[in-house]
């Protein structure tokens, strides 16, 4: 039997036609709430944010909502540390699974590389958010998706152990391990690859490895993969990535914004590869895109909220630092900008993810950048989302292409003397 055969039936059970109804969201977050609040409530993790005290019944959302504060990095890291430590039942049942180590942007002060512990079940949530995405794309790509080498370019598989024992690394390299047996046949760039730290000795070996076999899909962060089409066309002497895989015709990106890169991947690829973007993070895997996008068409879809997969999810708007104006995915208004905030079964409570969303209705987003790369010198709130429109238009309006770019505040000499 083909690996296209053994894949179907597990694959058409993940296929779900339905479209979100703001009632079918609100009920799927009042569940997990409910699930949450009654697995958390009476670990440490529930004592420090009072969930023992909230009542499980139709108050529950309101309480929640008032009564819960919201939370960064540092009111959390006393619990974090008893977690890396490997003691168990601190933030969810059981020991930590891996540590996912994140520079993140909540952190405080220069606190830097931070960490967050995965549980159980929150690996399952990483991998269902992988499947709907893979699933939504492999229905509008169609079999030939899984005729050829499906790439995964992420961080390193090769978990280093704490001095307590317990593993650590990239969030990518964890969830290299949650990949379906019957897909392993078919992954790139293979375990001995997956497993190199170096970054410039990894790209190589990558290079070498793919530039020759069948890529279908090609999966990562837009500038990674741009950087491998660079480096394929090299080793084979082309121009366009096209050109050493003709067959590729699918593309999953995330990780930043996709609009200034877009002209980059129109030279490499043709018009209608199709493209799915998609929102995770090592708290949680947030949304996928609302339906893949043909990349002639330029401009990705929306980012669909995965409201039924286990974590609870709430939008802050920036004028409610409390939370207690804070919507989920039913009330989300477009046009609207929102801080987002989550509660996982990782033990996160109300946890504060320093990203911005853009509201586009009920259930649909796009991610607008980070609270702490927004530029607001003067309460003008330019947000990510701004800044990479812009690029995108100064790079199509003059013909060029990003390799790096900065933004910063520019004083004129008249702003100055003010």
């Amino acid at each position: 039997m083909t690996v296209l055969a053994r894949l179907a039936v597990p694959l058409l059970r993940l296929r779900d036609k339905r479209t979100p109804t703001p009632a079918s969201m609100r009920a799927a977050q009042d569940r997990i709430r409910a699930r949450l609040v009654g697995d958390l409530a009476r670990l440490p993790v529930g004592h420090a944010r009072g969930l023992e005290q909230l009542p499980l019944d139709s108050r529950l959302a309101e309480a929640f909502r008032e009564q819960v504060p919201l939370a960064r990095y540092e009111d959390y890291q006393p619990l974090l540390e008893r977690v890396a430590r490997g003691e168990p039942d601190v933030c969810f049942p059981g020991r930590a699974t891996a540590l996912a180590i994140t520079s993140g942007t909540t952190s405080s002060g220069q606190a830097g590389e931070r960490f967050i512990p995965q549980s159980r079940e929150l690996l399952r949530h990483h991998q269902a958010g992988g499947a709907a995405a893979f699933v939504r794309l492999a229905d509008w790509v169609g079999p030939e998706l899984l005729g050829g080498r499906l790439l995964l370019m992420g961080g390193s598989t090769d978990l280093k152990p704490n001095v307590h024992g317990v593993l650590a690394g990239d969030l990518s390299g964890i969830i290299v391990s949650l990949i379906p047996k019957l897909l392993w046949r078919l992954y790139e760039p293979g375990r001995e690859i997956a497993l190199m730290g170096d970054w410039e000795a990894k790209l190589a070996a990558m290079t070498g490895r793919v530039s020759r076999t069948d890529l279908r899909l090609a999966s990562g962060i837009g500038s990674w993969l741009l950087t491998l089409f660079a480096a394929a066309c090299r080793e084979r002497g082309v121009a366009r990535a096209r050109e050493v895989w003709p067959r590729l015709r699918a593309v999953i990106h995330g990780g930043h914004a996709m609009e200034p890169l877009i002209g980059q991947f129109q030279h490499h690829l043709s018009g209608d590869t199709w493209m799915q973007e998609v929102y995770p993070a090592s708290e949680a895997f947030i949304a996928v895109g609302q339906t893949p996008w043909r990349l002639g068409d330029g401009k990705p879809s929306a980012l669909e909220l995965l409201c039924d997969h286990g974590v609870l999810l709430e939008f802050c708007p920036d004028d409610d630092p409390r939370g207690a104006a804070c919507v989920g995915p039913e009330g989300i208004e477009a046009g609207r900008i929102y801080r987002v905030t989550v509660t996982t079964p990782g033990g996160l409570v109300r946890w504060q993810m320093g990203d911005l969303v853009r509201g586009e209705g009920p259930g649909l987003i796009r991610f607008a950048g980070r609270t702490k790369t927004r530029i607001s010198v003067f309460g003008e709130h330019v947000e990510g989302d701004l800044l990479a429109a812009a690029l995108a238009t100064a790079c199509a309006s003059t013909g060029t292409r990003i390799r790096h770019s900065h933004v910063c505040l520019l004083y004129t000499s008249d702003a100055a003397d003010e």
